[in-house]
């Protein structure tokens, strides 16, 4: 079994450039099948609700980094745990070619996270973005 305290950074980190690089099919990979996303107000539920989403909802203009930073399990058994991580997310919205002027942070926050063991590898079960601490 791969030791989650390493896996766990790199796993959110997996999904972050895979939502900056509208990689839907890698990102909805890091979710068990039956996984959940909370994020913006709403509960997405398993693989393809949350690629299906996230395809047809996120602007072709939008630009996107997700920073991923302070990763904490907080408790962990056999097959499941929880943690904690921050996010920091800058955005740029706008048809012009990079490279883009550096903004401010457009949020940042607290996320929690909970992951399962599944076949031979850890997955995520359920991962809640928001409400964030600052917001622009």
């Amino acid at each position: 079994m791969q030791e989650l305290s390493v896996i766990a950074p790199s796993l959110l980190a997996k999904l972050c450039i895979a939502l900056d690089g509208r990689d839907y099919d890698a990102l909805a990979a890091c979710f068990a099948p039956a996984g959940t996303w909370t994020r913006q107000g709403k509960t997405l539920r398993g693989r393809e609700e949350i690629r299906k989403t996230l395809a047809d909802t996120r602007p072709a203009t939008l630009s996107t980094i997700h920073i991923v930073t302070n990763t904490s399990i907080d408790a962990q058994s056999e097959r499941a745990a929880t943690g904690r991580f921050y996010l920091t997310v800058y955005r740029h919205d706008g048809s012009s070619e990079p490279p883009y002027p550096v903004p401010a942070p457009s949020v940042v926050g607290l996320c929690k996270v909970e992951f399962v063991y599944m076949g031979d590898e850890w997955l995520l079960q359920h991962l809640q973005t928001g409400p964030y601490v600052f917001s622009n």
